[in-house]
């Protein structure tokens, strides 16, 4: 199946996609609700994991949950809790889940 997007999007290739303004993906990337690489100084997006992200399959890993931390307190900007909280369970979930595999093998 041929798609109309490349395999890596521009930002305003990812908005169309999604059919979201360019503003709300760069909300989204400052909160860490998007998955997106910063290469060049600019956001470069993977087709399917935005794919994946829609069907409800992509959740944020650790790395950039912690990166929107340290650029909101860059920017001066305060973290609602609600996102220091679902960060909180998400990390508890991570952990619970690689405990599981150790006890597996």
């Amino acid at each position: 199946m041929s798609s109309k997007y490349p395999e890596i999007l521009t930002l305003q290739q990812a908005a169309e996609m999604l059919q979201i303004s360019e503003r709300t993906i760069q909300r989204m990337l400052k909160m860490g609700e998007i998955p997106g690489t910063r290469i060049g100084g600019q956001w470069r997006f993977d087709r399917e994991q935005l794919r994946a992200m829609v069907r409800g399959e992509w959740k944020p890993e650790p790395d950039q949950v912690e990166m929107a931390e340290r650029e909101s307190l860059a920017l001066g900007v305060e973290i609602p809790q609600a996102f220091l909280d679902l960060q909180q369970a998400a990390r508890q979930r991570l952990s619970d889940h690689e405990h599981d595999d150790d006890d597996d093998d």
